[in-house]
């Protein structure tokens, strides 16, 4: 079986996998006690047709103070918050935009925007930036992506800003020394304004162009189904709701991995071959 495919499928059912722990871990502790859930408010508030402030001074990864209207360029701008140095789902969200974006043609339109990253991390510094700029590009291995893909830092008040205009709402953790906060992308018109969402952490291509060319045409995207999937190492938990969320995870690990191995020999080729006889 074709190796590339096999590492297709482990990628999407760890992906699977991932999302399911997070969501029983998040919905074990706020059946334990809602009110108690201290994350509730940790969320997307979906602001459509709500202006960017243009005005707000950020620095790039060249240590350059650039104002944030200095990336539109008469073109579309998916945007996306979180910290370099995010635990958790960070990562697995920009992994997923750059599986997404190779479906397309190196030549498709479907690439031809701007993409911004903000650190909600006002420590993080602009090297840090660079850094993660240059893992992305090289794992994305398209050269206008260089001039197009732009990763900042700022100032509270500058990421506080943009978060408040995309109705990106997150916290800080003193406790786990994180930042707890929504994943998701953000589709900006080329006149700076909220045009829709993708929430999670999975961006289905045929989604994504619609969701850019409404953008790029100015035309208002409907709100899209308010999946919280939060961003943070949990802490331990124990006593009996983290006995029901490790016998979960666990479950859940057993039956992703049988799933795969399952998979893998049913499109192995002497298993096609049993198939015929």
């Amino acid at each position: 079986m074709n190796n590339h495919l096999i590492q297709h499928i482990s990628k999407w059912f760890s992906l699977i996998f991932l999302m399911a722990g997070l969501q029983t871990v998040n919905a074990v502790s706020v059946a334990s006690d809602p009110r108690s859930d201290v994350n509730r408010e940790v969320k997307f508030d979906q602001n459509i047709g709500s202006a960017i402030p243009t005005d707000a001074v950020f620095v790039d990864g060249q240590d350059h103070s650039i104002k944030l209207g200095e990336v539109f360029h008469k073109k579309p701008v998916v945007l996306a918050m979180g910290y370099y140095g995010c635990p958790m789902l960070c990562g697995v969200v920009l992994n997923a935009l750059v599986a997404t974006l190779q479906e397309f043609p190196p030549n498709s339109v479907m690439r031809d925007f701007d993409f911004v990253f903000i650190s909600i991390d006002p420590q993080e510094t602009p090297q840090l930036a660079s850094e993660k700029k240059a893992n992305y590009l090289r794992s994305y291995s398209w050269p206008p992506a260089a001039e197009r893909w732009h990763f900042l830092t700022g100032t509270a008040g500058s990421i506080q800003k943009i978060a408040e205009a995309i109705g990106f709402h997150y916290r800080y953790d003193e406790g786990g020394k994180q930042f707890i906060h929504p994943s998701g992308l953000v589709f900006l018109t080329p006149k700076g304004r909220v045009d829709g969402y993708m929430l999670g952490v999975s961006f289905p291509s045929r989604k994504f162009a619609d969701m850019l060319t409404a953008a790029r045409a100015l035309k208002v995207s409907a709100p899209v189904d308010n999946l919280v999937l939060l961003c943070f190492a949990h802490n331990p938990i124990s006593g009996p709701v983290g006995n029901v969320v490790i016998l979960a995870l666990r479950t859940g690990a057993i039956l992703t991995l049988v799933g795969l191995v399952l998979f893998i020999v049913r499109l192995s080729p002497q298993h096609s071959v049993k198939d015929k006889l």
